[in-house]
């Protein structure tokens, strides 16, 4: 067998076992979040850095847009379909969220954190 073909076989055999050993992964943690109009709830979220966090985020009202820039998350929440976030706590820091559809005149104050400490 060509060394191409030999190191293409053994690369997409790594591929093949990193994916598989990533979707077993369970979350250490699990934080229900209900967006409503204008509020998180909870509006602070504390996990520990290192943690697999696993957020399901629902809305009581309208649809919202669950934003973390700072941890690249950004998922649009529909009425009776929560979303699943995971994520990995992977930094230190107080990391802003907010909705990032707008949902009426309180869009602007609807804000909270999470905090990976």
């Amino acid at each position: 067998m060509p060394r191409c073909q030999w190191m293409l076989r053994v690369l997409l055999s790594t591929l093949l076992v990193v994916v598989l050993l990533g979707c077993n992964s369970k979350p250490d943690v699990v934080i229900p979040v209900v967006m409503k109009r204008y509020a998180f709830d909870p509006p602070v979220i504390r996990v520990k850095k290192g943690q697999l966090v696993e957020l399901d985020v629902s809305t009581a009202d309208v649809q919202h847009g669950f934003t973390v820039p700072d941890l690249g998350i950004k998922e649009p929440i529909q009425p009776r379909r929560p979303a699943k976030i995971l994520f990995k706590a992977d930094r230190v820091g107080v990391f802003p969220m907010s909705c990032s559809i707008i949902c009426g005149p309180g869009h602007d104050d609807m804000v909270g954190k999470i905090i990976v400490e």
